[in-house]
């Protein structure tokens, strides 16, 4: 009886916070509350010391609503953050680092130099919709949002035949993911891409695409990409990330390792011939001059790999 009564206050104290935090009644910071888990350890040692004593229920009762108490203080008080960015390693996610007083426009692009050869795509985005798209034309890069809600600005830099640009997309006051953003790649160049973006649906047709690199940074979000043939060498793909789904799909005939150090995640790799603990290789990886290499870190994933 003792033990159903201890159990059934916890069960009602997560179901309440998650309740309320799930409304927006509160703003609960639960990574905020993990570093007191050693608290767990000394509550269980007194439920045990109590337990067949006279008073010992009440004083069950008692040491576990003062922990809880405790926690529910620490996770109300603590500062409001994205607990999804403390799963990246110490990877950045930039969601809000744009300045207010710059101007946010509706569409950016920066016209193609005939002279670059390579160039790199850092995209800053929070909760919203982006689909990512191969454009050819007179664009280097170009992003367009298709709701007023949602506002972009652009920087680029360029050093001899190579061009670094950067978009920040921040939406509105209403903050929902059916903000959406175009983004479109002019295929001419050799990519770097570097996605940082949050609570978000992001999507995108890469298949004729060259990249070198590919970075993904987010949380608590969905991503499907379709990718070509590696055409340059090894292409590098980190996806760091966590309580998301990432969807991936590439030619049947492409070379690929996958190193995955993902905790709680549910990985899926199809047409792989050897699987071993945290590396998983197609039959043709080894002697491929060209190949996709991808490191997947985080927690709580769902990450599918399928071939077409």
């Amino acid at each position: 009886m003792e033990n159903k009564i201890t159990s059934g206050i916890w069960f009602v104290f997560i179901g309440m916070v998650l309740l309320l935090h799930n409304l927006d009644v509160i703003h609960f910071n639960f990574w905020a509350t993990i570093k007191y888990w050693p608290l767990l350890i000394i509550i269980v040692g007194i439920n045990l010391i109590a337990q067949n004593k006279t008073f010992g229920n009440y004083i069950k009762i008692g040491c576990n609503v003062l922990f809880l108490g405790w926690i529910f203080y620490v996770g109300l008080t603590a500062p409001k953050t994205d607990w999804s960015e403390q799963l990246f390693n110490g990877k950045n996610i930039s969601m809000d680092n744009i300045n207010d007083d710059e101007p946010l426009l509706n569409a950016v692009h920066a016209p193609l130099d005939p002279t670059v050869k390579e160039s790199t795509l850092e995209f800053n985005g929070g909760a919203g919709k982006f689909e990512l798209q191969v454009e050819e034309g007179s664009n280097l890069v170009s992003a367009r949002a298709k709701t007023d809600d949602m506002g972009l600005n652009i920087k680029t830099t360029q050093e001899a035949d190579k061009q670094t640009v950067v978009i920040n997309a921040k939406p509105g006051t209403s903050k929902n993911k059916t903000n959406t953003v175009l983004i479109g790649l002019n295929p001419q160049v050799d990519w770097h891409l570097i996605l940082n973006y949050g609570a978000a649906n992001f999507k995108g047709d890469l298949s004729s695409l060259r990249f070198k690199t590919l970075e993904v940074n987010t949380g608590a979000s969905t991503m499907d990409l379709t990718l070509g043939e590696p055409t340059i060498g090894i292409s590098k793909i980190d996806v760091a990330t966590g309580a998301s789904k990432i969807y991936f799909r590439v030619p049947k005939d492409a070379a690929i390792k996958v190193e995955y150090t993902s905790i709680l995640s549910k990985n899926s790799f199809e047409g792989f011939e050897t699987n071993e603990s945290g590396i998983a290789k197609t039959a043709n990886y080894e002697n491929a001059e060209n190949k996709f290499d991808i490191q997947l870190e985080g927690a709580a994933n769902n990450f599918t790999l399928t071939r077409y």
